[in-house]
């Protein structure tokens, strides 16, 4: 007996069926989810399709065996040339590959993502930078929002470079919104580079992991020593020189989960400097490396329990200095989906998985020699990520493969329940060779569709709040469900 092309849920109240095609979410009876439960998942033809509720379900177009995709194919493919010829609307530039701190996870260190470059002492020259400018400003015709960014390594130790490329940029782009971006350590702040931030509004983002104990463990100096201490000094100096551009920074934290959830979730709580600071939280990157990554049994529960916490928090059950920061901003973005899921599109004959931005357009890196990558996290020795230079322009065939990168794995993406809301980008199909790798990619698979489980559980919770516990809730804080 075919078997139908849907997802089960099951909440405490409900039963739900997901129908792929329709990208809709229905409610069912518990004996009509048992029955496609077992038709799903069970090799037995003894079963009665002749039942009531799944007549009327076909004759509404719910509930069909075959997958309305007949082939992968990225809308924005035919346009590809005309995006990337156009519409750059942000460049992140490389500074430098050097850094002073020796972070035991980073991505960039020399024992870990062994398929990524290390740490070196190569930096970019102006003449690169320049021609970098010079290439977003030919190709940005159609943007009226321009972004330049600076990364590294740690890229104040290219800040005279980075000094060079901000006069430059407002001289080149001037009618257009102009806003920059720089990630660093801060360790290098001094009182010229905090006024520099400020006078040209440069946005911010500091990287530290936790409280002092948490963060010295990983984040160090080249020399072995803790970090914490030199950068809460700086913030200090920046609040100082520049109280009211001290309000715009935000922290990034990686965490690390086999360390303790609780612990790093101090992070506000151990100093007063950050106190009032945007987080934003992350789990470490291990994607170019070759071992999976851990999460301790007391990390999960941990934070699946200020998960829960902070849902009551943005429900009016509890007040906001018992949540987590961490926890708010991880409910805060299951809120946004929520709203996400409002607005699902049926899938098409010819479509594509979600995941894949377009390579280039998007977030357009630029290496220290020069060269181009879809974005500042995909591997810098990566020969199938490698889009382009500022010598040569674009590779579009190359580019265009990336947007397709669901083609290496048709039939299984086809098929797949998942289809959209899968988030894998070319960058998990990639293993540093010449073409992107179909096992590479289809190895990620069951983790994705799990997270993905989870957010449809937690929508179809969200949504069921007022029907079942409309007593006991308060409007919620991000608006009526």
């Amino acid at each position: 007996m075919e078997k139908p092309f849907i997802q089960l849920f099951r909440t405490p109240n409900s039963a739900y069926l997901f129908d792929v095609n329709r990208s809709e979410i229905v409610p069912i009876s518990e004996y009509i989810f048992l029955y496609l439960e077992k038709l799903l998942y069970d090799d037995t033809d003894q079963i009665n399709c002749d039942l009531p509720e799944i007549i009327e379900l076909k004759k509404r177009g719910y509930v069909s065996t075959e997958s309305h995709v007949k082939g992968i194919s990225h809308p924005y493919t035919k346009f590809l040339k005309t995006f990337l010829d156009r519409k750059i609307a942000k460049i992140t530039l490389c500074l430098c590959q050097d850094c002073n701190f020796r972070c035991s996870y980073c991505a960039y260190a020399e024992n870990n993502n062994k398929r990524q470059r290390s740490h070196s002492i190569q930096y970019m020259t102006w003449d690169t930078a320049k021609k970098a400018i010079d290439f977003l400003w030919e190709h940005s015709i159609d943007s009226t929002e321009i972004n330049v960014s600076g990364y590294g390594g740690e890229p104040l130790l290219a800040f005279p470079l980075l000094k060079q490329i901000v006069e430059y940029s407002k001289k080149s782009f001037e009618g257009k919104k102009l806003t920059f971006n720089v990630t660093s350590n801060t360790t290098l702040f001094t009182k010229e580079i905090v006024e520099f931030f400020r006078d040209n509004d440069i946005s911010l983002l500091v990287s530290l992991d936790g409280p002092k104990e948490i963060n010295d463990q990983n984040r160090v100096f080249a020399d072995g020593s803790g970090t914490y201490d030199t950068v809460i000094e700086n913030i200090r100096l920046i609040q100082k020189i520049a109280p009211e551009y001290a309000k715009k920074i935000s922290i990034n934290m990686v965490m690390n989960p086999l360390n303790d959830f609780d612990c790093m979730n101090e992070i506000k709580l151990s100093s007063n400097e950050l106190e009032k600071i945007d987080l934003q939280a992350t789990i470490v990157d291990t994607s170019y490396d070759d071992e999976p990554l851990k999460f301790s049994e007391e990390y999960s529960w941990k934070s699946e329990y200020n998960r829960f916490i902070a849902t009551l928090y943005f429900f009016n059950r509890i007040s906001k200095e018992n949540v987590s920061p961490i926890s708010e901003k991880d409910v805060g973005r299951l809120w946004d989906d929520y709203e996400k899921f409002n607005m699902i599109t049926p899938l098409y004959r010819f479509d594509v998985p979600s995941g894949p931005c377009v390579a280039g357009q998007m977030r357009l890196f630029v290496s220290t020699d020069g060269n181009f990558y879809p974005c500042e996290r995909v591997s810098e020795m990566s020969e199938a990520m490698r889009i382009g230079s500022v010598e040569n322009g674009f590779n579009i065939e190359k580019a265009k493969k990336l947007i397709n990168v669901a083609q290496l794995t048709e039939e299984a993406c086809k098929n797949c329940w998942c289809f959209r809301f899968c988030t894998q980008c070319a960058k998990y199909a990639d293993k540093n060779e010449i073409d992107l790798s179909a096992e590479a990619r289809l190895s990620n698979c069951d983790e994705i569709k799990s997270s993905v489980y989870y957010k449809i559980y937690y929508y179809l919770m969200l949504r069921e709040v007022n029907k079942y516990y409309s007593d006991s809730v308060k409007i919620a804080k991000r608006g009526d469900l």
